[in-house]
């Protein structure tokens, strides 16, 4: 016996069978006289509509995903009366680089679209049933959600056929209200982004992040004085850096630069390297911290030290701000690996550089790094200017006082 029910919002044509093999039956044997293909799918209802879960492969999500895509050209007046925004050729690209290059690979889910209710035999009980759903040759399946990452795999499965073998979720919501469903992309858009502090710490394809939580991990200066979650430190008394401004002074030691598409031309590296790197980093901060009269505190591990009061500090000199960080890394950067020093010339150089004095009273940075409101405030500037024009002041200083050229 069978129970026929029709939602109001749903995507599906909801028959509902008595068993599993019921439902089997049925939905091949309504297959067989149209042509159609059965799927497996999930049914759910979820803000007042019925949504289907499919599992598909990426052979049958790139015959099967239709699109209607924005033209810059051609829609710029009229874009609402098209689904999906116009495509960005270098978001494509940088998704299809992902997918070649790694292996682990993941790809969140697909939203389709469908017009018209797919027929989809059901059984089981519950805020969740699973189905088979019968899905005509001529189905139109228009993507809400995911068009970069569709003409991605179809741009990848070109120099890496394999892909073809992967699969995808796929969730196919029915609508025909165009304004819904620019609405239902638009609501997919408002999930957070994944911060930079949090992609620094978790991201394990990024080689520069890898060694950044090696030495937040490891390195006695920054062990439990790392935020990795927040974006700012604010007025926060417990933490020295953010996770993400100590990669951008990891950056701005290893590469000398911390601008994206150096960090990007550096992005896979094999152990090796990786370990040296790690090595160079820990044995300038060290040496850094051994001469300069702020850092020193940093020398004792944060369990057996008194409590600091990084804010307090912040307040007080700027190499306990992420411009000094990215300062005095990047003019480590030329010690290091710019020029071929001898160890006791390195040595002379790095303590110079601890020495210069980083207070912000100090003269040196006024008009670069910190300047005077008018107010008898010193402010610090934080623009990448600012950096390069102290950048400049800090390495004719060194030089000055070694008598070594770091150019």
């Amino acid at each position: 016996m069978t129970e026929q029910h029709l939602e109001q919002r749903s995507s599906a044509e909801l028959i509902k069978l008595q068993t599993h093999e019921a439902a089997l039956t049925q939905a091949y044997a309504d297959a067989a006289t149209c042509g159609a293909r059965v799927f497996q799918c999930h049914v759910y209802e979820q803000g007042k509509r019925v949504h289907l879960a499919f599992c598909l492969s990426f052979e049958q999500l790139l015959e099967m995903a239709k699109f209607q895509t924005a033209d810059k050209k051609k829609h710029r007046s009229n874009a609402e009366e098209v689904i999906n925004r116009p495509l960005i050729t270098p978001h494509v690209t940088e998704i299809a680089k992902y997918l070649i290059e790694t292996d682990n690979y993941i790809l969140p889910s697909f939203i389709f679209n469908c017009k018209t209710p797919i027929k989809v035999f059901t059984h089981g009980s519950g805020v969740m049933q699973f189905g088979y759903a019968v899905l005509p040759s001529n189905i139109e399946l228009y993507v809400t959600d995911g068009q970069h990452r569709i003409k991605a795999i179809e741009k990848a499965v070109k120099e890496k056929p394999e892909l073809l073998e992967d699969s995808a979720t796929v969730l196919v919501v029915q609508e025909d209200d165009i304004e819904q469903i620019h609405q239902d992309f638009a609501d997919c858009a408002k999930n957070k982004p994944i911060p930079l502090a949090l992609l620094a710490t978790f991201d394990v394809s990024d080689a520069l992040s890898k060694v950044t939580r090696e030495i937040a991990k490891d390195l006695v200066i920054f062990s439990g004085r790392i935020d990795k979650l927040s974006q700012r430190l604010n007025k926060d008394p417990d933490y020295l850096f953010t996770m993400n401004q100590l990669r951008i002074g990891m950056a701005e030691f290893l590469f000398g630069s911390s601008q994206k598409q150096v960090i990007e031309s550096r992005k896979n590296q094999n152990r090796d390297q990786l370990k040296l790197w790690l090595e160079q980093a820990k044995k300038f901060y060290l040496e850094f911290a051994q001469h300069n009269e702020g850092w020193s505190l940093l020398l004792t591990p944060k369990s057996e030290a008194p409590n600091l009061d990084f804010y307090k500090l912040r307040q007080e000199r700027i190499d306990f701000n992420s411009v000094g960080l990215h300062l005095i890394s990047r003019v480590g950067h030329l010690i290091f690996f710019e020029n071929n020093f001898s160890e006791d010339q390195r040595k002379l150089l790095v303590k110079t550089l601890a020495n210069l004095g980083y207070k912000r009273t100090m003269s040196l940075w006024l008009n670069s790094l910190v300047i005077d409101n008018g107010n008898g405030n010193l402010t610090i500037i934080s623009q990448s200017t600012a950096v390069n024009k102290a950048f400049k002041i800090a390495v004719s200083e060194v030089e000055n006082q070694t008598g070594l050229s770091l150019k």
